[in-house]
């Protein structure tokens, strides 16, 4: 199940306009819907339950609820699983205990650097996502930089800098619509599962045979296994709507560069019927230099043909 952290971090601490609060709870429903429809499956954590939240130190979801323009969302709440507090998520989800670990604000943050940061830090713990309130530009980010410390055995103090996705509205929620999909789709444990199950996975995409290797050898817990999951079922559904709306151009949710002149060679391979072709369009993935090369087809139908799946072309 889907595991929403509210930020508490971005609940209000100083007083807004009556016209500023109701803002607020609509862009918080209506990227709570947005996840709904993508994962209608999910448990929103907090520091408290929902109905004690606040959007301001003068405007309580509690005050808000008979606003004659807010009954939509207060009726949509009422219908939310929540989890609360923060020590019951962490007891439930099996989680280490928070005497041990410790979130921080990062530096390069715009606001609360070094300040503790425990829902944001549970929803990277969790491998979830932080749902922010718009009370500041700061929360549209769709990552949050934060140290995470934690005691070894040994007695040490490691620390470490780490990103939670974070997100404040519904533009934000789909810039992680592929990782929630990933998140909330039947788990793909090995290169081995992904390769069989390649054709129900992504019905818009086809493989050359060059590729089948390069999936196959993908281990159990191999870091780049979801980064390269998620980016295919980006491409997947970016086809899937240019086949369908029958656009000039497919519109991918993620940024797509060619090959330079002296590396265009380096990207050609050969397809099932020996065919060379061109592969220079590509996507970046992380963690390491991951490549993902394609090339874009309209005969016999609107595809993508995947060319190479793994670390950048030409460094091993």
């Amino acid at each position: 199940m889907l595991q929403l952290l509210l930020n508490d971090l971005s609940i209000p601490n100083d007083a807004c306009s009556r016209e500023v609060a109701i803002a607020r709870l609509k862009q918080f429903v209506d990227a709570v819907r947005t996840v709904s429809s993508i994962s209608p499956h999910f448990i929103l954590n907090g520091p408290h339950s929902l109905a004690e939240l606040s959007f301001a130190t003068n405007w309580s979801l509690a005050a808000l609820r008979n606003d004659g323009g807010c009954t939509d969302e207060n009726i949509y709440l009422k219908t939310v699983q929540d989890r609360f507090p923060y020590g019951q998520t962490i007891a439930e989800l099996d989680g280490p205990p928070l005497e041990g670990l410790e979130y921080r604000m990062a530096d390069n943050a715009a606001i609360c650097v070094g300040k503790p940061a425990l829902g944001l830090g549970l929803a990277h713990q969790f491998n979830g996502l932080a749902l922010s309130l718009s009370s500041h530009a700061f929360w549209s980010e769709s990552g949050i930089d934060l140290y995470r410390l934690s005691l070894e055995e040994g007695g040490d103090i490691r620390e470490e800098m780490v990103t939670a996705r974070n997100a404040c509205s519904n533009e934000g929620i789909a810039h992680h619509r592929d990782a929630l999909m990933l998140l909330t789709s039947p788990k793909i444990v090995d290169g081995a599962q992904l390769w069989a199950e390649r054709e129900l996975l992504f019905p818009n995409l086809r493989f050359i045979p060059r590729t089948r290797q390069q999936i196959e050898e993908l281990n159990h817990g191999d870091p780049i296994l979801d980064p390269i999951v998620e980016r295919l079922l980006g491409l997947d559904r970016a086809i899937g709507a240019w086949r369908r709306n029958q656009s000039a151009h497919p519109a991918f949710p993620f940024s797509v560069n060619g090959e330079s002149r002296r590396r265009r060679a380096l990207a050609a391979f050969a397809d099932e019927d020996g065919t060379i072709l061109s592969f220079e369009d590509h996507a970046k993935f992380t963690p390491g230099e991951g490549r993902l090369h394609f090339l874009l087809q309209t005969e016999p139908e609107r595809r993508a043909l995947i060319g190479h799946v793994g670390r950048k072309i030409g460094i091993g």
